[in-house]
Order: structure tokens, then C-alpha cells, then sequence
């Protein structure tokens, strides 16, 4: 087995999903290989940094740019809530 296939099954791990292999097989891999434990690293750190992002937002720039190509005016705020249904 290739390099690539185990690092596809280590995304999948990293992201919770079935990796379609057995984690012992994974575990022994990174074992024994560098470069799958550099992927796995880096991949890590670009999670969290991804994840530290996306708990701060978006910038404000970039709100107003897509704001601006959507033809919106202002700032987008929350979605409106849907009208009660009136019983009859």
C-alpha cells in the first residue's frame, strides 16, 4: 500500500469518518513512516488554524466584498424569522 492511500484514510480519521482501514494498520504505518507523521502534523496544525478562523468569522472586509457582489446593502445580519402561522 501507498503513501497516498494511508494519508487518505488518516483525512478521514482527522475529519471522523470511517478511514476504510483498521487504526491499528494506521497506527503502525505512522510508526514506521516520516513523511505519513509530517502529513499528519501539518494537517493537524491547518486544522486548528482553520478552526481558530472560523470561530472569529469572517473579516469584515471580506463580509462587505461578498455583501457588495451579492448586491446586498449594509450588513448581513441573521435571516429574518419565518411569519407565525395564524390558526383559523
Amino acid at each position: 500500500m501507498r503513501c497516498a492511500q494511508f494519508r487518505t484514510a488518516l483525512s478521514a480519521r482527522l475529519d471522523g469518518e470511517p478511514s476504510g482501514l483498521p487504526g491499528t494498520r494506521l497506527d503502525k504505518h505512522l510508526a514506521r513512516c516520516a513523511g505519513c507523521r509530517d502529513w499528519l502534523d501539518r494537517a493537524e496544525r491547518l486544522r486548528a488554524q482553520v478552526r481558530a478562523a472560523a470561530d472569529d468569522g469572517p473579516a469584515p472586509e471580506w463580509a462587505a466584498g461578498l455583501s457588495a457582489r451579492l448586491g446586498l446593502e449594509g450588513p448581513v445580519g441573521p435571516a429574518p424569522e419565518a411569519p407565525q402561522a395564524t390558526e383559523r
